[in-house]
């Protein structure tokens, strides 16, 4: 990206590529008006597992931008997954694998949280085939933060067995449910089964920076085309700053999820 010595990139988080109401949702219309700024600014859309590894080698190149969709929204594999192959590019899907072809009804959801229809394993095996990334979000999109026994094990290690059987890819990145930093013991489970694992806070990855924690920028933040094309610009920087003290200010009175409690 220009505006900085430092080379940095922008990944973007999408949920639903559908019509509805608040930040999960973005209309298939301005996504795709998303995809056409990517292609005027002749960025390359790259895999997290790409990006991870360029971070990690210091050889970020200019324009890099990876896309990625959170929760496997059915949406995404029938809307979003065909605008981008039109443009010959490829994405990353985070995957809930307990709920492959369920709802995103998941106990740790707010109560006014969407109850979305989710992509089924076949939709998704496909994708894979296609060139997408498949990583995962958990076996039921609980935040790594609770005592429960068994929680590591089920959502990082049976949740990525699960994806890796039924989808028959290999399941190497990992986002963190809620955007939720886990405590020590929790970040080194994540460390010890992952290659990368990506987090909600707002920035842009640059080259030195922790591939375990690395920032993504919500979608709902570039809704409008303009600020995608700045984002990738890199001219954003002071914009996204303030998004991220708003959106750290917002999650200290309330947060995005409900904590399960502990058996």
């Amino acid at each position: 990206m220009t505006g900085s010595s430092t080379p940095r990139a922008l990944v973007v988080t999408y949920h639903a590529v559908e019509a509805g109401h608040g930040p999960l949702f973005l209309e298939p219309d301005a996504f795709a008006a998303h995809l056409d700024v990517l292609e005027d600014l002749g960025a390359t859309a790259v895999t997290v597992s790409e990006l991870a590894r360029q971070v990690a080698d210091r050889s970020l190149r200019p324009r890099t931008v990876a896309l990625t969709f959170d929760d496997g929204i059915a949406s995404v594999v029938r809307t979003a997954a065909p605008l981008l192959a039109e443009r010959g590019m490829r994405a990353t899907v985070f995957c809930v694998a307990g709920h492959l072809g369920g709802r995103s009804d998941w106990p740790s959801a707010a109560p006014d949280a969407p109850a979305l229809q989710l992509a089924g394993a076949d939709e998704l095996a496909r994708l894979a085939r296609s060139g997408w990334e498949i990583g995962c979000h958990g076996m039921v999109h609980a935040p790594l933060v609770s005592g429960e026994p068994g929680l590591l094990e089920r959502e990082l290690v049976e949740a990525k067995r699960l994806l890796e059987e039924r989808l028959e890819v290999s399941v190497d990145a990992y986002a963190y449910p809620y955007g939720a930093l886990p405590g020590p013991a929790a970040l080194r489970a994540v460390r010890q089964h992952y290659a990368s694992a990506w987090t909600t806070a707002i920035g842009l990855a640059r080259e030195g920076l922790d591939v375990h924690r690395l920032p993504r920028v919500d979608a709902h933040y570039l809704r409008r085309p303009a600020l995608l094309r700045a984002a990738i610009a890199g001219t954003l920087r002071p914009y996204l700053g303030a998004r991220r003290l708003g959106a750290r200010a917002r999650r200290t009175v309330r947060r995005d999820y409900v904590v399960e409690p502990r058996r």
